[in-house]
């Protein structure tokens, strides 16, 4: 029986290190972590190291993606340490209880969360004496796109390391004006595969092909969250952004009004993509009262660009033209403002100031269609496959079609007008 005992005391550092490493490593990938602290705490040693550790997995950062944001928000303010207790702890992981390897992995944690000042250091330091340990360079690998090498390295010394894909797909997607788009589907899809239950990877995988307008796939990637977490609001308001474009518009508004139902976050998008596929609908009214219920809560010119549209529909030409150039005023880009602008003082028989919404409108175009011109050229000379490019481009250039059509319009527009003006 003693024997017996003394084993027990003698393994449960290990599985309490065990447990807590893999509840951080859950947290970083947007897994379910909670089960791995309940085991933690289960077998915690006695003394005051063992439970700063402890305490130290439970303030680090949770991806916002992994669950029902009310959730995260509760848990972050709840557990959150401010700069003295970070501070303390730090001090105390250089020379505390437990392996070496963990405390180097809580230091590691804690300056990239919340030490910024000697970050770098403490991963050079870390780094140049546990290079050998992959779960080392891994961790370091995590702070930030400058430290992707080490999530590289990881990879390349261990095909299955999948751990370092999340981020790496992230990183991808995040190069200034460059984005890898391809580089960076082919992480996340390789992230997925190695941890399905994660609503993070998911969902970050709805978002790009959201971005890259692959409708189909984005609307399975955020089902697929929906399963995992039925209340995650970034994958609510992303089903309902695609269903709109899948010109699903009552699912559409099922899916916004669930958003609003659950209250707190996106609200204004909410009201605003429910009263778009209401209009789409010819449900003119409701549409008038979700409209009105954004504004109170965004200041966002497409939000205005779709109330001066009804209000025009409904016949209220000086509440239409109030809203369109307001819209124009935050986002002078906002080119359809310009040419809704120009019909409605052309109904109002406004001719001069209506050519000169038309030539606006015109002049917004035109500059759209060279800013496409350039970013196929970026396209071109950046990251990523053939093919991937070439659906980039392919997107560009049929934007590039219909703008022109509407710039050759606007421009025919405007003559018309100033013939009228006497012009």
């Amino acid at each position: 029986m003693l024997e017996a005992d003394a084993d027990q005391v003698l393994l449960a550092p290990q599985a309490f290190e065990a447990a807590l490493l893999l509840a951080a490593r859950s947290k970083e990938l947007g897994l379910p972590y909670e089960p791995w602290l309940e085991r933690a705490r289960a077998v915690i040693p006695a003394g005051p190291d063992w439970s700063d550790y402890f305490a130290i997995v439970q303030a680090l950062r949770v991806d916002p993606l992994s669950d029902d944001r009310d959730r995260i928000l509760v848990e972050s303010l709840k557990y959150r340490a401010t700069t003295e207790t970070v501070a303390a702890w730090r001090a105390d992981l250089t020379a505390g209880m437990g392996s070496a390897v963990l405390r180097a992995y809580l230091d590691l944690s804690l300056a990239c969360q919340y030490t910024v000042n000697d970050r770098n250091l403490t991963i050079a330091a870390a780094v140049q004496q546990f290079g050998h340990i992959p779960l080392i360079e891994y961790r370091a690998g995590l702070c930030g796109p400058t430290q992707a090498p080490h999530l590289t390295a990881v990879r390349e010394a261990d095909p299955d390391f999948a751990d370092v894909d999340l981020a790496l797909g992230r990183y991808a997607l995040d190069i200034p004006q460059r984005p890898d788009q391809d580089e960076g589907l082919r992480r996340l899809t390789s992230a997925r595969a190695a941890f399905p239950e994660s609503p993070a990877i998911v969902a970050s995988i709805g978002s790009l092909h959201q971005d890259r307008e692959e409708w189909s796939d984005a609307l399975e990637a955020y089902d697929a969250t929906l399963g995992l977490v039925p209340t995650h609001r970034d994958a609510l308001l992303g089903r309902t952004v695609t269903l709109s474009h899948m010109a699903r518009y009552e699912d559409a508004i099922a899916v916004a009004s669930q958003i609003l139902e659950l209250g707190s976050w996106f609200t204004g998008e909410a009201y605003y993509w429910r009263a778009w596929n209401e209009y789409h609908v010819a449900r003119v009214a409701e549409a008038r009262a979700d409209t009105d219920q954004a504004k109170r809560l965004m200041h966002s010119a497409p939000v205005l660009v779709l109330s001066g549209m009804i209000e025009w529909h409904e016949r209220r030409f000086d509440e239409s033209e109030t809203e369109l150039q307001n819209a124009l005023t935050i986002d002078a880009g906002q080119c359809e403002a310009a040419f809704l602008l120009g019909a409605v003082r052309a109904e109002r028989q406004r001719w001069s100031s209506g050519a000169a919404a038309f030539e606006l409108a015109q002049r917004c175009y035109d500059l759209s269609v060279t800013l496409r011109r350039e970013a196929i050229a970026r396209i071109n000379a950046g990251p990523g496959s053939e093919e991937g490019k070439a659906r980039q481009i392919a997107r560009q250039q049929r934007a590039m079609t219909d703008e022109a059509q509407h710039r050759d319009e606007a421009a025919q527009n405007a003559a018309q007008l100033q013939k009228r003006a006497g012009v």
